[in-house]
């Protein structure tokens, strides 16, 4: 029987993911989170036999896209495709998440928390989008929860699996490191309350034999996959200088946007409570990873720049785990009052019981309309057939081998390629001296490409002294101008 509760709470979490995921437009949406358009594109250029580093730009570790690069090489390379897997790393974060919270809680506790994870805000949207922050934040969670398994069995093959999780979390993405003080903390903490011998020697052991297999998988990947990644991204992440148009902005410009936790109060209030509450009735251990994990998020995205919104991923884990924590003791509580004091409106227990129920009504209430509103607005996200743009492109697409684009997601729809080198282009490639617009016009000149697209405005010189003698203007709307080769229209 407690077998089947275990199964059955995780299976409800599960399915729950699945039911809303399968009401998105997963195949028919143009685009939910704008980073998307590199990494398919990147893998797509990966499927058709380009090298990640060599050919193709990219600043990030190579897991994900190489994962996704053999999707589309066994099931089609279709945007489809690509939110499957994505939606595939999603239930592997809420697998993690609640199998973390129910062996240190409850299934119930566990239940409730991944419901409030999942109202967060951009952690839908995450779920379905073609990102690294869900991958790589799941997998590290992953990682934590084989460490979890150790402290039951005291086996060392739990730790050197978590250590190797850990190896293949990071080369998904390094942010995944905010999650490694949570597990060092947990292997302090837990060896420090299962040992009367001196813990600190052991706690250095469980740490070497934690970090080394960490180290060498993140090593081999490194050598094999990622030949060639470090420096690009050591450059475009630590580099900080005033760049060209057309992204004046530096990482400074971008602080963390505390308002969005306004945007999730009611957790951020209802995960104080939790803390406080667990800290005065001596329940530590229950809450210490979380707590642990947030105090490292507000000392890191306090200080790094730059932040971006789709970050707030790694607080609603813990913020989610502390106050579903909360709500399931309130919950337990006032079941507590009223079958041991009776429901009688002159006693102060049923009072007690109706204000933490009031309360934790609440909080699930608002978390509710926030993730029915957010299964609204990725439902009415753009879709791909409904594009002008992309009929004009794929009117064009037989006689076109090359697309110079900004926006890259439209070539992808289209099928067709971009110029490797301009597969990514961001903000940070430009304020890290690797990229101007000059060099994206030589590029352009170099490949001869029969489509370009460029955002609407107004179009430099160099632009146009590139665009006038074999391109002509084929469509237009606010936010692109379309450019076809005039061979491709003869």
């Amino acid at each position: 029987m407690k077998r089947f509760e275990k199964l059955g709470g995780l299976l409800l979490v599960l399915a729950g993911l699945v039911l809303l995921l399968s009401r998105l437009p997963l195949a028919t949406a143009l685009e939910f989170i704008v980073d998307e358009r590199y990494e398919v594109m990147k893998a797509f250029l990966c499927n058709k036999g380009f090298v990640l580093y060599r050919d193709i730009w990219n600043d990030q570790p190579p897991v994900h896209t190489m994962l996704l690069a053999e999707c589309f090489r066994l099931w089609g390379p279709s945007i489809l495709t690509a939110r499957v897997l994505a939606s595939a790393f999603g239930l592997l974060l809420f697998t993690a998440v609640y199998e973390l919270i129910r062996r240190r809680t409850s299934t119930w506790c566990a239940v409730i928390s991944c419901f409030l994870l999942l109202a967060s805000p951009f952690v839908l949207s995450l779920n379905a989008s073609v990102m690294l922050e869900v991958p790589a934040i799941g997998t590290a969670l992953l990682s934590a929860l084989l460490l979890f398994k150790r402290s039951e069995k005291r086996t060392w093959g739990w730790l050197i699996a978590s250590g190797l999780v850990m190896g293949v979390a990071l080369q998904i993405k390094l942010t995944a490191a905010v999650v490694a003080p949570a597990i060092a903390a947990e292997i302090a903490f837990r060896q420090q309350g299962n040992t009367k011998q001196d813990w600190q020697p052991v706690v250095v052991r469980n740490m070497f034999f934690w970090g080394i297999p960490l180290l060498i998988v993140f090593l081999a990947i490194g050598f094999t996959w990622g030949k060639g990644s470090l420096a690009l991204s050591l450059k475009s992440h630590l580099t900080d200088e005033p760049s060209s148009l057309p992204f004046t902005v530096v990482p400074r410009d971008y602080p963390i946007q505390w308002n969005l936790f306004l945007r999730h109060i009611e957790c951020v209030l209802a995960a104080a409570v939790g803390l406080a509450w667990a800290i005065r009735q001596r329940r530590w251990s229950e809450v210490s990873f979380p707590t642990v994990l947030l105090a490292t998020l507000l000392f890191i995205h306090g200080l790094h720049r730059p932040w971006w919104n789709y970050y707030y991923l790694h607080f609603a884990v813990p913020l989610a785990w502390l106050s579903g924590w909360a709500i399931y003791k309130a919950l337990k509580d006032a079941i507590g009052f009223i079958q041991k004091h009776g429901f009688a409106l002159s006693s102060l227990a049923t009072w007690k019981a109706l204000a933490l129920c009031i309360l934790t009504a609440a909080v699930l209430a608002r978390s509710e309309g926030r993730l029915e509103f957010s299964v609204k607005q990725l439902q009415d996200s753009p879709k791909i057939n409904a594009s002008p743009l992309l009929a004009k492109m794929r009117r064009y697409a037989p006689a076109t081998h090359w697309v110079c684009a900004q926006d890259v997601m439209y070539p992808f729809h289209a099928q067709l390629k971009v110029p490797p080198e301009l597969a990514v282009i961001m903000a940070k490639r430009f304020w890290s001296g690797q990229i101007s617009a000059l060099q994206i016009i030589n590029v352009c000149r170099r490949y001869k490409p029969e489509q370009v697209l460029l955002p609407n405005g107004q179009i430099a010189k160099e632009w146009d002294d590139f665009l006038t003698p074999g391109y002509q203007l084929v469509y237009a709307d606010r936010e692109f101008v379309l450019y076809v080769g005039k061979e491709v229209l003869k």
